[in-house]
C-alpha cells in the first residue's frame, strides 16, 4: 500500500484550504492511502506537541510521501531529523517556514507564537539522510517565508525546487484551488 502524509500550516484544518483538499483526492486517485491529521493546538505551533502526537497516531510513516505546508514543512523538517522517525519516499515542502524574520511586522503575528515551533538547528546533513527525495513548492513573493532561504536549503538536500511566480504563501487565493506544478513533477519522477 503506498502512503502519504499532509501536514497543515499554523491555524490550518484538512478543510482549510483548497489546494490540499485537491492534493489529498489526487494521491487517492492514484493509489494513496492519505493520513491527513488535525494537528493539535495549531495556532502556536509545538514541535514537541506534534512530535507525541504523530508517533501516537498508529501511522506507519515509512516509505511515505510526506507534505508539509508553513509550520508543517518546519514540523516535516523536525521529523526527518528525528530518530524515531523512519526514512521516507519523498518530502515536499510548501511555503517553507525557517525563521520568524519576515513575520515582525506582520498583523497577525503574535510575539512567542512559533517558540515551540523553533526549538532546535535544522542541519541539512541530518534531514537529508530522512527522505529519498527532497521537493521545495514555493511562491517567488512570499511574504511570511523567505524565497532565497527556502532555495538555499533545497540545493543543500540535492532537492527539486518549483517556484511559482506570484504564489505568495500558497494559501488562500482562488488561484490555488489545485497544486498542478507540484504533480507534474511528481508524476515525471514517478511517485503519481
Amino acid at each position: 500500500m503506498k502512503r502519504a502524509v499532509i501536514l497543515h500550516g499554523t491555524d490550518g484544518t484538512p478543510t482549510g484550504l483548497p489546494w490540499q483538499g485537491w492534493l489529498q483526492r489526487r494521491l487517492g486517485q492514484a493509489g494513496y492511502e492519505v493520513f491527513f491529521p488535525q494537528l493539535p493546538e495549531c495556532h502556536t505551533p509545538d514541535l514537541s506537541a506534534y512530535d507525541t502526537f504523530l508517533r501516537q497516531s498508529g501511522w506507519d510513516f515509512s516509505d511515505n510521501i510526506v507534505i508539509g505546508h508553513s509550520s508543517g514543512a518546519t514540523t516535516l523538517l523536525h521529523l526527518l531529523a528525528s530518530d524515531w522517525f523512519p526514512k521516507i519516499k519523498a518530502a515536499v515542502l510548501v511555503g517553507t517556514f525557517l525563521n520568524e524574520r519576515l513575520l515582525k511586522e506582520v498583523k497577525w503575528y503574535e510575539p512567542g507564537q512559533f517558540d515551540a515551533l523553533f526549538i532546535e538547528t535544522i542541519t541539512p546533513e541530518k534531514i537529508k539522510q530522512g527522505a529519498k527525495a527532497f521537493y521545495f513548492v514555493h511562491g517567488d513573493d512570499d511574504p511570511y517565508c523567505d524565497y532565497a532561504e527556502a532555495k538555499q536549503l533545497c540545493r543543500e538536500v540535492d532537492g527539486t525546487f518549483i517556484t511559482i511566480p506570484g504564489g505568495g504563501h500558497i494559501s488562500t487565493s482562488p488561484k490555488f484551488e489545485k497544486l498542478t506544478q507540484l504533480t507534474e513533477v511528481l508524476r515525471r519522477d514517478g511517485l503519481l
